[in-house]
């Protein structure tokens, strides 16, 4: 039994130190004490971070002064415990609030929020996860989500965002203060009269807090709620030249990847039935007010179209976006359009800035790393990604950039389903997974997903040698349901054309889930050296430990090549190994790379391709001198022809064979 009861006095409290303060009075029957008191020692030292409880001796405000130690004891006055502890947490205290669901004009505010609580306990069942729920008296609640590892502020308040987007009566505030998160745990009392009551079992929730969810289930969680965690990490400020959206579709209903357009031809990025998505605070704050942290925006247009994007983003239409200015709700984003003096000249410079702001979201949500560079040369660029320097063509005029871009996203959503259902095993998977990650980082670059790089290029980008990647390409292109197509053969210098599509078999994982943004795909030239398995273990390894036996599923490995791949990244210092599991190492993959001499063996690589691209183009330029001497009307080099000149003899070796001329 906890050292509980309630005070001599007859006030609602725990009997000790506590009751030296006068304490409020409460409405709460005796026995309602004493049951206040039973939850309040069972689940309020194990939910509470750093050991503390704070006081709201007014009933409102939780003022550090009166701050006492966390035990068994419930305090007699409302109280609230810590979520975080020096920026780390096991605990998401997801807070559905009644005032939030009252502010949309819900008639029932508390069975709205009833409703959003059982979406959100229903989601993180599907994820495979267990949660627990308490009530106010005035009917908002609490889910209490417990995690084994411990988790980091960032990615905390990341998720209590990307929730406050999926949920209107989600407050997402008490996630977003590293140091002043406050939760009122359940058996703490209520300004209004009443406490914190379990809405389960108790004995379920202690069995919550005895089994609290996994790796497995925080990335499932992600997944489910990537369309809103991406919205949360689109940057707030645009980039300063921002090309022009692409023209709608007239009379589409929709675009290709995922957009839609609305009745006047305006793109949108569709979001689940309900109420709008609220911007971030951040962004209101300008809408609303019009001041702006100049450190983060050098001018009005700039702060006026962060907010815009950040619009699009959460997926309103422009319409929305003119409904509130008409309103009047947001005088600080009307003011930025104060320059111009007539109501058409304010039209056309917002649909204008919702234009960029539509590119702007689908290119970052896919941009390049902050390993990439290019520099442009004679139409097209050499893009230098990890080091390594790949040749990009220009886009094709006409292809709608945003469309493509939805399209590779859903590619790579289709790809993680394969790997996760296991559909290339052993070590032709492994070689599987570095080509397809090869193109899907040549479609980033190219901005489409026709890709027209040779073997070589992808040979580069996947750190595979080429005849490897010919072999596994016409290997993948062969496939039932695949997910590539052969669009054109190679021809003169130019190397087969291939297309990414979308499996039948994958097509409803690739509609739900989405790419976190910034990803290219692709392997760094240290895994030439150290593997496949070190590769895609290390992709899944950041700063909060992961156990061993975890791992196996997030990288879509076997356990023995886990084994493998953590030893090579722990003897180079990639991966270390804590008493809560591995992390990253502070070792950089670019400096054991140096240390492996590996730039000095992609040189070698690339001495080699430079040579044999230079006899290859010598052979064409005669081929295409004694083009009239063999001319059959046929597309292939003829066989007399080759019999005259001789082929390179790295020819020989293609796996695709000799390529056609012309």
């Amino acid at each position: 039994m906890p050292d509980c009861g309630v005070s001599h006095s007859g006030d609602s409290g725990i009997a000790g130190s506590y009751n030296l303060i006068p304490a409020p009075r409460r409405a709460e029957p005796a026995l309602g004490t004493l049951d206040a008191a039973l939850t309040w020692a069972s689940f309020a030292p194990r939910l509470g971070a750093g050991g503390r409880v704070r006081l709201a001796k007014d009933g409102r405000n939780y003022r550090r002064r009166d701050e006492l130690a966390l035990d068994s004891r419930l305090p007699a006055y409302v109280a609230a415990v810590y979520i975080y502890h020096h920026g780390v947490t096991r605990l998401l205290p997801a807070d559905f609030d009644t005032s939030k669901a009252a502010a949309v004009g819900a008639a029932d505010p508390a069975a709205l929020v009833e409703q959003e609580v059982a979406d959100f306990a229903a989601l993180v069942a599907a994820c495979g996860g267990e949660c627990f729920t308490d009530v106010s008296p005035t009917g908002g609640r609490h889910v209490y989500v417990p995690w084994a590892e411990p988790k980091h502020f960032g990615e905390m308040r990341r998720l209590g965002e990307a929730l406050a987007r999926r949920y209107v009566t989600f407050d997402p505030s008490p996630l977003l203060n590293c140091q002043e998160g406050l939760i009122r745990p359940p058996g703490a009392w209520h300004r209004r009269g009443g406490y914190q009551r379990l809405a389960d079992p108790a004995e379920y929730a202690s069995w919550v807090l005895d089994h609290p969810n996994g790796a497995g289930v925080w990335g499932a969680l992600h997944d489910a709620l990537m369309p809103e965690l991406e919205a949360v990490q689109l940057p707030e400020r645009p980039e300063r030249e921002t090309p022009s959206a692409p023209a709608p579709r007239a009379g589409s209903g929709g675009t290709a990847g995922g957009w839609l357009v609305d009745e006047d031809g305006r793109e949108w990025l569709p979001r689940p039935a309900g109420p709008l998505p609220r911007l971030s605070p951040a962004l209101e704050e300008i809408a609303r007010t019009g001041q702006y942290d100049p450190r983060q925006y050098d001018s009005p247009s700039e702060a006026r179209q962060a907010v815009v994007a950040g619009a699009a983003a959460c997926g309103w239409q422009l319409s929305d976006v003119a409904a509130r200015l008409r309103a009047g709700h947001w005088p600080g984003l009307a003011g930025f359009y104060s320059r111009y003096r007539t109501d058409p000249q304010r039209a056309k410079a917002l649909i204008a800035d919702w234009r960029n702001a539509v590119l702007f979201v689908a290119v970052r949500s896919c941009g390049r790393d902050s390993h990439t560079r290019g520099s442009t040369h004679s139409g097209g660029a050499v893009v230098v990604v990890e080091e390594v320097p790949v040749e990009v063509r220009p886009p094709i005029p006409g292809v709608d950039p945003v469309g493509e871009l939805q399209r590779t996203r859903a590619w790579y959503s289709a790809l993680g389903a394969a790997v996760r259902g296991r559909r290339w095993t052993g070590q032709k998977g492994l070689t599987v997974r570095r080509v397809l990650l090869a193109m899907l980082k040549a479609a980033q670059l190219s901005h489409t997903t026709t890709i027209g790089f040779g073997c070589r290029h992808l040979a580069l980008l996947a750190g595979l040698d080429e005849s490897t990647v010919a072999k596994t390409l016409k290997m993948l292109r062969q496939e039932p349901d695949p997910f590539i197509d052969w669009v054109a053969e190679h021809r003169g210098e130019r190397a087969d054309v291939y297309r990414l599509i979308v499996p039948q078999a994958y097509a409803e994982a690739a509609a739900w889930r989405c790419w976190p943004p910034g990803r290219l795909g692709g392997i760094h030239p240290v895994f030439r050296v150290l593997g496949g398995c070190a590769a895609f273990v290390y992709e899944v390894l950041d700063a909060a430990p992961v156990r061993t036996f975890d791992l196996p599923g997030m990288a879509g490995l076997s356990p023995t090549g886990v084994s493998d791949g953590l030893r090579a990244l722990a003897e180079y210092g990639l991966a270390v190994r804590t008493r809560d599991g591995w992390v990253r190492g502070p070792a950089d993959p670019g400096d054991v790379a140096d240390q492996l001499d590996v730039p000095e063996l992609i040189e070698q690589i690339m001495a080699r391709y430079r040579r044999q691209r230079a006899e290859w183009r010598k052979f064409l330029a005669i081929v295409d001198v004694l083009a009239p001497e063999f001319d059959d009307g046929a597309d292939d080099i003829p066989e007399e022809a080759l019999a005259t000149l001789g082929m390179p003899g790295w020819i020989d070796f293609e796996p695709h064979g000799p390529p056609i001329a012309r």
